[in-house]
């Protein structure tokens, strides 16, 4: 008996056939798991950009409340200044305020800080104040580093801290400055 077997070409063909759809099948799943992998890219990408934006948004908000806080330190400044202004024509004129500015702004400021204020001679150190004598007497940024013993460099921080701090941008108002707090005794005016 014969056996009906395919003829060889046939078999081969089949085989190829299932071969092909085999990797078909593979092609289909590895385009499929590459679609799903650009899906997630693209929902990264959203991520990031939604991330982005809201970063932006808090930048501009920080922007904002910065901008703002400056307008208020601005403003209290202003406050400050018209209240010091007041307080100096008070005190060195002999200026009386009407009711008016009296309640609008020296009830602002608490009494204690008007009685805790520091006239400037008070608001240095002591090495400031012992360099504006210094100068005052009339002795050089070497002569004082030497009678200090320190360097010429750290005379000049100080003076330039010193000076900062009074508001006078150079040696003679440091000088006029001295006279008029007291700080040269009287031989020293009179012979100087």
């Amino acid at each position: 008996m014969k056996k009906n077997n395919p003829p060889a070409g046939v078999t081969g063909n089949k085989t190829r056939i299932e071969q092909a759809e085999a990797r078909t099948e593979q092609a289909e799943a590895r385009t499929e798991r590459a679609e799903t992998r650009t899906e997630q890219a693209k929902t990264r990408a959203e991520s990031a950009e939604t991330r982005t934006e809201q970063a932006e948004t808090r930048t501009e908000l920080a922007k904002t409340r910065t901008e703002q806080a400056e307008i208020r330190i601005e403003q209290a400044e202003t406050r400050t200044g018209q209240v010091e202004t007041i307080l100096q024509r008070v005190v060195n004129k002999g200026v009386h305020l009407s009711p008016e500015i009296s309640t609008r702004f020296l009830k602002k400021i608490p009494r204690q800080e008007i009685a805790d204020r520091k006239g400037p001679l008070e608001e240095l150190t002591g090495r400031q104040r012992e360099i504006l004598q210094l100068v005052a007497e009339g002795q050089n940024t070497k002569q004082v580093a030497d009678i200090l013993k320190v360097s010429p460099k750290t005379v000049e921080y100080h003076r330039m801290k010193l000076m900062n701090c009074l508001n006078i941008h150079d040696v003679p108002g440091l000088v006029r400055f001295a006279m008029q707090a007291g700080l040269l005794p009287q031989e020293k005016l009179v012979t100087g």
